[in-house]
């Protein structure tokens, strides 16, 4: 065989190699078929002036109910669910594994199940012996005394009032206040029957008659355990009003089936396969509000997962994805960006590792081939963006980046204020990139929600351009009269029929997701 001819075969057999590799080899190893991609949200046949159609995820289409709860069998009939189930459920559990963690500005407190059980019967004990049933949390709640006090509140029946502020006047609903200590000249200034201050002196007394107490005062807490949570359902505990949350000076109240819906609709997201465990290790850490915590915390512990609870803002907060091991990392786009967008010089092998994996990916191609070893054991990374600045909004390219460097697959979410959990989320096997991030891929709606457009200002609605709005099941209610006609008002304004106007703008995609201006 001449030169000339061996050249051509060869030739011919890269040709030939090259088609079966993009055609079938490629085709054959996509996480999602690229149709599913383009078809992301069951959209309704009409719409009416000024709005677009109707837009749902493909996993609840138009036709089928919205994500309501967590569908728990009782006799012939399911469920929602509440909080309180929720607990029993982790109670329940044959090898109670899960453990919490808090860490607060370089401190870390650690406790298992049974301990924060009996933690949360001691406080429930207190708050009841005192005839405070609506008990106000003025620390955060991603600290240890938040959390616990919350806890109990929920899975004995009480109603929490959150603050992120201190009021300016007396809430008529709160009985008993828990605050830190600097917060206490404030506190004073109103007529609370108790008043529980988180000190770092434990052995502070802060009053003789027993009005205002040292939160160590309530004993020692660190070693109690008790393994048993006595439950047994009763449908009037799917009422009430387990959270009360007022956010910069803000209130809005929170039901159980809120809470249930967000939960489920986060375990629904996830594809089969790639569901939650018990050997699950959820590091969270949000910068704004704290109210977007509780559904994956929720969610992990439905598992029998552990639970490690911080603020992006915290400087032990980025040591703890490296010594804590997480699996699932829940983070603000602004930590997200100074904890896992790591310019580090990774050598040619490195860059050329990196090279491949970006190239699988924008073939939708899942691989873990270029990560970091800090970041090994990373499954996923949800991403929540409140909208509060537009400077730390995560472009395609940051998603891509973070994708190779955790190994992991990156979700981006988001919240907006009055809803519990993310209104909109990037697909689960969503790794494109675009080559104009003006408008911000936010993906499609959440499984108890259904969303649409309505006409903002000189946008072209006709062109799916313009003000989100909401209705759905993870909504909560505002709290006060003028709160209330606020809402009415602004619900009028965008058709009515329970829908809630968000304040984002943006447009939808033909492939259903919706991008944010």
């Amino acid at each position: 065989m001449g030169l000339i001819q061996s050249l051509l075969l060869a030739v011919v057999l890269v040709i030939i190699s090259f088609v079966v590799y993009t055609r079938y080899y490629l085709e054959w190893r996509r996480d999602i078929h690229e149709l599913a991609l383009n078809q992301q949200a069951s959209i309704s046949g009409s719409r009416k002036e000024d709005e677009t159609a109707v837009y749902r995820s493909n996993q609840t289409p138009h036709g089928m109910p919205l994500m309501t709860g967590l569908q728990i069998r009782q006799s012939f009939r399911l469920r929602n669910g509440n909080l309180r189930d929720i607990w029993s459920v982790v109670m329940s559990q044959k090898h109670k594994t899960g453990r919490f963690m808090f860490l607060d500005q370089g401190r870390k407190v650690s406790c298992d199940v049974d301990n924060t059980n009996a933690v949360f019967k001691r406080l429930v004990q207190f708050f009841t012996h005192n005839d405070c049933y609506t008990v106000g949390v003025a620390v955060p709640v991603n600290t240890y005394h938040g959390f616990v006090a919350t806890m109990a509140c929920w899975t004995h029946g009480l109603t929490v009032h959150t603050f992120n502020q201190l009021p300016r006047t007396q809430p008529e609903d709160v009985e008993v206040l828990i605050i830190s200590e600097p917060q206490l000249k404030h506190a004073l200034s109103f007529n609370y029957k108790k008043i529980i201050v988180v000190s770092s002196s434990e052995h502070k007394v802060f009053s003789d008659n027993g009005t205002i107490l040292n939160w160590t005062e309530l004993g020692d807490l660190n070693g109690l355990s008790d393994p048993v949570y006595e439950y047994k359902y009763d449908p009037k505990y799917d009422e009430g009003t387990p959270l009360i949350d007022t956010h910069n000076f803000v209130t809005t109240s929170y039901t159980h089936q809120n809470f249930v819906s967000s939960v489920a609709s986060i375990v629904k997201s996830l594809p089969l396969g790639h569901e939650f465990t018990d050997n699950e290790r959820l590091l969270i850490g949000y910068s704004g509000s704290t109210l977007n915590y509780w559904p994956k915390i929720f969610a992990i512990l439905l598992f029998g997962g552990s639970v490690i609870i911080g603020s992006s803002t915290d400087p032990s907060f980025g040591d703890a994805i490296q010594a804590c091991s997480p699996t699932i990392l829940a983070i603000d786009p602004e930590g997200a960006k100074r904890q896992l967008l790591i310019e580090e010089k990774r050598g040619w092998i490195g860059a050329l590792r990196e090279h491949r994996a970006r190239h699988l990916l924008s073939e939708g191609i899942f691989t873990d081939g270029a990560m970091l070893p800090r970041f090994k054991s990373l499954k996923i990374v949800f991403i929540g963006d409140d909208g509060s600045s537009r400077s730390n909004r995560l472009s395609s390219q940051d998603m891509m980046k973070m994708r190779i460097l955790c190994g992991a697959r990156v979700i981006g979410e988001r919240f907006v204020p009055g809803v519990i959990g993310s209104v909109i989320s990037t697909n689960y096997y969503d790794y494109r990139v675009f080559s104009n991030d003006k408008l911000v891929n936010r993906g499609a709606c959440s499984q108890s929600l259904e969303i649409k457009l309505f006409r903002y200002r000189d946008l072209h609605i006709e062109k799916r351009h313009g003000e989100l709005c909401i209705r759905g099941f993870t909504i909560g209610k505002p709290v006060g009269t003028q709160q209330l006609e606020r809402a009415i008002i602004s619900g009028e304004r965008v058709g009515s029929e329970g829908w809630m106007p968000t304040g984002v703008i943006g447009k939808f995609g033909v492939d259903g997701c919706f991008y944010e201006d």
